[in-house]
């Protein structure tokens, strides 16, 4: 049986809108267990201990012409812009090549769990910063439509996650794609380590286009902190000296406290022709 893990990621800059993205990784897991059975009929796929049915894992298996039992266990939150889909497909196709002795190539990996996410619908970009940054650990910047990492950079730092008590917007993409100017400026902030003024400018464009409150955000500047919404929402995350910011954010839902990951998920090949030139 092989077992194979990716991270949670948080968003920097949201790739909706211009196609380039940056995420850094979170200390909260995914974790994939597989073995191929030649004798089933279908895949038996378990999901937190329930039995499930599961198309990315019947799509990537069918496509190798194989059968498995699939166990996932998950401490990220589903559906609320922490990159869970990201990090399960990273999860399952590391795991699907261990099981095949197959080279952990980051580059394989990455563009093919971009492809099928795009493919499948899963993320309106191929969400190559989140699954960059659920692999590779710490922080990258990236372009999502070339799927090239601009920039890899560590950064330790504790984190935070608000799982507010508001629920997730529908995805309006007329209106996170009009007057992008915020994260067109953001992106370069990120590209210059300015983490704090990306993660606000991202913010004011996609709270706006997508009808969240900035309140935690306008609590989160009188902290040292870079603080955000994470995705689409509806999750907000920060990171730096978080001690203070994790009371004040509590009047807004659960808050989880994490870090930043700076090592790979998985022992990997990481080759040069992933990083644009």
């Amino acid at each position: 049986m092989a077992k194979a893990k990716a991270f949670a990621s948080g968003t920097i800059v949201n790739a909706l809108a211009t196609n380039y993205g940056s995420a850094f990784a979170l200390d909260l897991v995914t974790n994939v267990k597989l073995r191929f059975e030649n004798d089933l009929k279908e895949n038996i796929v378990y999901e937190d201990g329930k039995k499930v049915k599961n198309q990315i894992v019947d799509r990537l298996l069918t496509a190798i012409k194989k059968k498995a039992i699939v166990e996932i266990e998950s401490k990220i939150p589903r559906q609320s812009g922490l990159g869970s889909s990201s990090a399960f497909m990273n999860a399952l196709i590391l795991a699907i090549f261990k099981e095949l002795n197959e080279e952990l190539n980051a580059h394989t990996i990455l563009t093919m769990n971009a492809r099928i996410s795009l493919e499948m619908g899963i993320s309106y970009t191929g969400a190559f910063d989140d699954a960059s940054a659920s692999l590779l650990g710490g922080i990258v910047v990236t372009n999502n439509s070339k799927m090239k990492i601009l920039k890899w950079d560590k950064k330790s730092a504790k984190a935070l996650v608000l799982i507010p008590t508001w629920q997730r917007n529908d995805v309006l993409i007329d209106e996170i794609k009009k007057d992008v100017e915020f994260v067109k400026k953001a992106i370069k902030e990120a590209l210059d380590g300015k983490y704090r003024d990306a993660m606000l400018h991202n913010s004011l464009h996609y709270c706006s286009a997508l009808k969240y409150p900035l309140e935690p955000l306008n609590v989160a500047l009188n902290y040292d902190v870079a603080a955000g919404l994470s995705g689409n929402g509806s999750c907000y995350v920060a990171f730096g000296n978080v001690n203070g910011l994790y009371k004040a954010w509590k009047e807004f839902g659960e808050v989880v406290k994490t870090r930043i990951v700076n090592e790979s998920a998985e022992k990997l090949t990481i080759p040069d022709y992933l990083f644009a030139k």
